[in-house]
């Protein structure tokens, strides 16, 4: 129905070049799909099961990479360490145990003692455990060394030795073992490590100097990371290997739990739309054609009523008819008309039918639409109604206008619905929609279907409000924000 008159003016105008309006479909939109519908653009949209495995797979694999190389890492430092500090206990070892008593039986004069200390020294060396033994005298002389020749020393490293004469345990790695040294490296020979440590023998206090070379610390060092890594790596591996079957499990779990909630969705959707029907059909057949009864007959009776009595029965008549219509706005409430293409702008003009009873000036523009996705012409329609309700109780309008048209969002069909009043405008608060549910429904409706919707000021004063959706939507499906039952069942 398009209401004609003085106060009502609609405007049809022609489909861009190339492009042929949709056929009229029987039936309302929002029949067939759930009202939960999202595509690609949707801002909303939520990370599905898949994609969270994904990213829970790419992140596990990271955090083994990064724990890996932090490992590798930290592992190389513990080892270093710990290999120095073995090679300080074993050079102290060799000092105590085995250099100092041989030393102190030749020192005293037992024979052959300096032979068996030089066999013992030699089998150390053989070994690979420590690369030199000097001992020195508190007053920097040598006592001993593994040396076979002594033009390899030179001045005693008087700072170590005091320390060790002092009874202290003193070692330090010299990584130019070339510089001031008892005894400088040989040609091509790496850092070493010099132990210092202090010996009393025969009441003489004595140091050994023993020299332990960094290959043997670094081959030590290696042993231990070989042993660390494996460990923390593999363990690590394990619990994500651990990990991933319970993702997998748990996002089975969701799909399923999302599938069944989808399809509950669509059940209590389906058995809304039935029971709207059902009501919208049993309001039509019952008291809608009663009404229409009695005003019949009332309009009937007036003849043969007194003059004086006349005036009364035309006010019933009136009520009853304005109740009819009432009754007849619930109805296309409940159950809204065909809201394809064609039909959608006539739907929305019969949306301003109670404006235009109010003596408001409604004027709608419309382009020829195409077929719509049902969800989308239900947007569409509802938040015309909003906007409408919006001007009808706080606008305080004379005039509204309705702009119904097909754009180019994106390189994508969108319809945009505009509607414009002459009245008192919004404030702040109403321009954010955080204060109105239904202009908030209506932003919402916009962006679950990957449109947008604004509330403005129009220029020259009054209310602007601005919605744009795309002409099809994606299939649907569970949206984050569940929708109120209640707010579907009164179209608001």
């Amino acid at each position: 129905m398009t209401p004609t008159g003085p106060m009502t003016r609609l405007v049809q105008r022609a489909a861009p070049a190339g492009q042929e309006p949709g056929a009229r479909r029987p039936g309302g939109a929002g029949r067939s799909t759930p009202p939960c519908s999202q595509h690609a653009g949707n801002p909303h949209r939520t990370t599905g099961p898949g994609r969270a495995l994904s990213i829970f797979v790419v992140i596990a694999v990271l955090a083994v990479v990064a724990v890996a190389a932090g490992t590798v890492v930290v592992s190389q430092q513990i080892a270093e360490r710990g290999a120095v500090e073995e090679a300080e206990r074993t050079a102290v070892r060799v000092a105590q145990h085995v250099v100092a008593p041989v030393l102190g039986e030749a020192l005293a004069g037992v024979p052959d003692r300096w032979q068996e200390l030089d066999r013992q020294v030699a089998q150390r060396l053989s070994e690979g455990a420590i690369d030199s033994v000097t001992v020195w005298t508190a007053p920097g002389e040598i006592v001993f060394s593994s040396e076979q020749t002594t033009d390899r020393l030179v001045a005693a490293p008087m700072r170590e030795l005091r320390a060790a004469w002092a009874g202290t345990v003193v070692a330090q790695l010299d990584e130019t073992p070339e510089g001031p040294s008892s005894r400088p490296a040989a040609a091509g020979e790496g850092p070493q490590l010099e132990v210092y440590v202090p010996l009393t023998i025969a009441g003489q206090q004595l140091a050994a100097e023993i020299l332990v070379s960094h290959e043997g610390i670094e081959r030590q060092a290696a042993v231990l990371k070989g042993e660390m890594i494996p460990l923390t790596v593999g363990s690590l591996l394990l619990l994500q290997v651990v990990q991933v079957p319970i993702a997998v499990w748990l996002v089975r779990r969701v799909r399923r739990h999302e599938v069944e909630r989808t399809d509950l969705l669509a059940r209590i959707y389906t058995a809304s739309e039935r029971e709207r029907r059902s009501i919208a059909s049993d309001v039509h057949d019952g008291p809608v054609q009663e009404l229409a009864g009695v005003s019949y007959a009332l309009s009937a009776l007036r003849a043969g009523v007194p003059a004086d009595r006349q005036g009364t029965v035309d006010r019933l008549v009136s009520s009853v008819r304005e109740a009819v219509g009432s009754l007849r706005r619930l109805i296309v409430d409940l159950y809204p008309p065909d809201l394809s293409g064609p039909g959608l702008a006539p739907a929305v003009d019969d949306l301003a039918d109670r404006l235009r009873a109010q003596g408001v000036e409604v004027t709608l523009t419309a382009e020829p639409l195409p077929d719509l996705a049902p969800d989308v012409a239900a947007a569409v329609y509802r938040s015309a109604k909003e906007a409408l309700v919006n001007a009808e109780k706080h606008a305080s309008a004379t005039r509204v206008w309705v702009d119904l048209a097909l754009v180019d969002r994106d390189g994508t069909p969108a319809v945009r619905l505009v509607v414009d009043d002459d009245g008192v405008g919004l404030g702040p608060a109403d321009t954010s929609t955080s204060g109105h549910l239904g202009l908030r429904m209506v932003r919402d409706r916009a962006t679950d279907l990957g449109g947008m919707a604004r509330v403005g000021e129009r220029p020259g004063g009054g209310a602007s409000i601005e919605v744009v959706v795309p002409a099809r939507s994606a299939p649907a499906c569970l949206c984050p924000r569940t929708p109120d039952p209640k707010a579907w069942a009164s179209g608001g």
